[in-house]
């Protein structure tokens, strides 16, 4: 049934397939412009916003209706929405992640904390299924509860304005004499324990999702 209920998003949304080509743009946009560090979490992030065209199609087209003539349980249907979006994240931290590692070069971030290596790359896609895990929690349920108009607004728009906001602050801090060294030290102390990092953040990120899940249900 699960399958099914993927299958049945992934047809639903055939006319919304062109905007994965415009998300890959604007994530591209930020290796050119030499924050290739970036590019991780915001594949995270544009994988979750692509995701939740299944709730505007099934809302817009009254698909909820033909859902319920389907052999598809309540559990079904929302356990099949969070496997579309899981695959999507996962393609997204996948590819964004070895796109890192081709454009390394301009990987500035990396050179100046980290070093461009294959452990780096990987605990930056930790952190990014972390902050998938976040979104994740602010939309789905939300998005099963209140719909798509009003739930994008709390579950969508309001998260990624305190985040972008709290991206602001921190890129403001990071250029004060007293703060720099404390976020180098951050740094090198992820770099030099990215085993443990990494299994924090994958811990953290699926902790989110299955309290998302629960909460969808």
């Amino acid at each position: 049934m699960t399958l099914k209920m993927i299958r049945t998003d992934w047809i639903a949304i055939k006319s919304h397939h062109w905007r994965l080509f415009i998300m890959a743009g604007i994530v591209a946009l930020f290796g050119v412009t030499g924050l290739s560090m970036v590019i991780i979490p915001m594949s995270a992030y544009m994988a979750l916003a692509f995701s939740i065209n299944t709730f505007a199609v099934e809302e817009k087209g009254k698909l909820d209706s033909l859902l319920l003539t389907l052999p598809l349980s309540r559990k079904a249907i929302v356990r099949g929405r969070f496997m579309f979006m899981g695959i999507a994240l996962l393609l997204g931290l996948c590819v964004s992640g070895a796109a890192v590692g081709i454009i390394s070069p301009n990987m500035r971030l990396g050179e100046l904390y980290m070093g461009v290596t294959p452990s780096a790359i990987a605990l930056m896609c930790a952190l990014g299924f972390a902050f998938g895990g976040f979104i994740n929690l602010c939309m789905y349920p939300a998005l099963f509860r209140l719909g798509y108009e009003k739930g994008k607004i709390w579950g969508f728009y309001l998260p990624i304005g305190v985040i972008a906001l709290l991206f602001g602050v921190i890129s403001v801090l990071s250029n004060m004499e007293t703060v720099m060294p404390k976020i180098l030290g951050w740094f090198v102390y992820w770099s030099e324990h990215t085993l443990i990092i990494c299994a924090v953040m994958l811990a953290i990120g699926a902790a989110l999702m299955c309290i998302s899940y629960r909460l969808s249900l």
